[in-house]
């Protein structure tokens, strides 16, 4: 294919629209029991969803598929009895996911019983631990899912880069945890732990990691890992960006997310946001698509099963999930751009290899 055949062809949008299949959070849906997980935005949210969703069709006619990333962790096999247990307890429902086109992979938190109280904190200071749980997980959620564990994201989207290795070592094909331009971890972590990550300076492109840091490219000649880094999809607008700042900052207690929305202005939201609040991000892609450059273009967001119940967030509920994918399509139909559903594992075979090589 010639450089004038690649340039009259339409732009390619992929869209992959992961979910963070976590329990219930009390913050969301009101108080639940104590030193237990309850699971109703995934026995109630998703089939909802899935119904909500009819009719809605991309350009090839085909409706949107998810990845259901599932829990499976040491706080799982604590409080559920295994590492792989909402396999087994919600067989039925995950089979009727895969049947209609959806992928399963795998969504593992580091939380961890840490202090004289045995409270659960993100455990970020032993990485031996983080890799041995990793990969005692990753064999009970495998046996348990006949396809496989291809896809990943990380629990609070953190990664060190022996995790990142642990990941590819045990031949995970898609990691999409990357939030380029975002971070809330600073040096020395907090003592409260949760929700801690820096992916400050990763690329917006899907790209093959150094093996000496897995928030960059690795450049020509350097060692790379075989596992494809799909970030997030976000907005660098920078009115949107300080404000997403202005709120880290205030969450944070810290004034370092404001200097990061100087620099580097991001804003991102769940697909479940309200659309004024998810309307930045397909601003973002219309833009995209007007641009020179003519690689396909990656829309990869995600979501939480709660948020699709009713919930005390003034952020996010079930229709706008319909509404927000409606509006990505209209702008790619606009644009003159084909835009297509797949799920996380398929951009593996789907990516060019000399696309990686354009900077994000």
């Amino acid at each position: 294919m010639t450089s004038g055949d690649r340039a009259a062809s339409p732009r390619s949008v992929r869209i992959v629209i992961g979910c963070d299949t976590d329990p219930d959070r009390e913050s969301l849906v009101g108080p639940l029991p104590p030193d237990r997980l309850q699971w109703r935005g995934l026995t109630d949210g998703i089939p909802a969803l899935k119904a909500a969703l009819s009719g809605v069709r991309d350009s090839r006619g085909n409706g949107p598929v998810f990845t259901w990333l599932l829990r499976a962790d040491e706080q799982v096999r604590e409080l559920c009895g295994g590492y792989a247990w909402v396999v087994g307890a919600h067989g039925g429902l995950l089979k009727s996911l895969e049947a209609s086109g959806d992928e399963l992979g795998w969504h593992p938190h580091f939380w961890r019983r840490i202090g004289a109280d045995g409270g659960w904190m993100q455990e970020l200071d032993d990485v031996d631990w983080q890799v041995g749980m990793l990969n005692a997980a990753h064999a009970a959620l495998a046996a348990a899912l006949p396809n496989g564990v291809r896809s990943v994201r990380m629990g609070w989207n953190y990664h060190n880069t022996r995790t990142f290795a642990a990941l590819d070592t045990l031949g995970v094909r898609v990691e999409f945890s990357a939030l380029p331009g975002m971070r809330t971890l600073y040096g020395a972590p907090p003592a409260h732990r949760e929700n801690l990550f820096d992916w400050f300076g990763a690329p917006h492109l899907p790209y093959l990691a150094s093996r000496s840091d897995h928030r960059r490219r690795a450049r020509a000649g350097e060692p790379s890992f075989t596992m494809l880094e799909v970030p997030t999809f976000v907005s660098a607008s920078r009115m949107w960006g300080m404000a997403a700042g202005l709120q880290m900052a205030r969450k944070t207690r810290r004034g370092a997310p404001i200097a990061d929305a100087l620099r580097r202005p991001t804003y991102w939201i769940d697909i479940t946001a309200r659309p004024g609040l998810f309307r930045p991000l397909v601003d973002s892609l219309r833009r995209a698509l007007r641009s020179r450059e003519r690689h396909p273009v990656v829309f990869a967001t995600y979501f939480h099963p709660d948020e699709l119940l009713p919930n005390r967030s003034a952020l996010y509920d079930l229709p706008s999930v319909r509404m927000n994918l409606e509006a990505l399509l209209r702008v790619c139909a606009e644009e003159g751009a084909e835009a297509e559903f797949l799920q996380a594992r398929e951009l593996a075979d789907r990516w060019d290899p000399s696309e990686l090589k354009a900077e994000g």
